[in-house]
């Protein structure tokens, strides 16, 4: 077998083994973020949904569901929201190429 497959197995075995419980592995906690904060975010850097999902490519229903409350952001897309929080164009320039 290939080091690719041994290293396949060996990943899948110590998912397993965490699953049982028979393992810990390190994690991260990602809080979520309140519907109140996201949709001061998108305000401080879109008037509305729309244009934010111009220059983030997030879709505007979906930022309206969690400006709303009715959905919560997964943890990638919080890590998203605080990032164009802390620099809305370095987002912006990565999405552009």
């Amino acid at each position: 077998m290939s080091k690719l497959g041994d290293d396949l197995i060996e990943s899948l075995e110590e998912v397993l083994a965490y699953k049982r419980g028979e393992i810990a592995l390190p994690t991260r906690t990602v809080s979520p973020l309140p519907p109140a904060r996201i949709k001061a975010i998108r305000k401080r850097v879109a008037k509305s949904p729309k244009e934010f999902e111009r220059r983030f490519h997030v879709p505007a229903r979906t930022m309206e569901g969690w400006e709303q409350g009715r959905r919560q952001p997964d943890p990638a897309a919080v890590a998203l929201l605080r990032v164009i929080e802390k620099n809305p164009d370095a987002v912006e320039a990565a999405l552009a190429d």
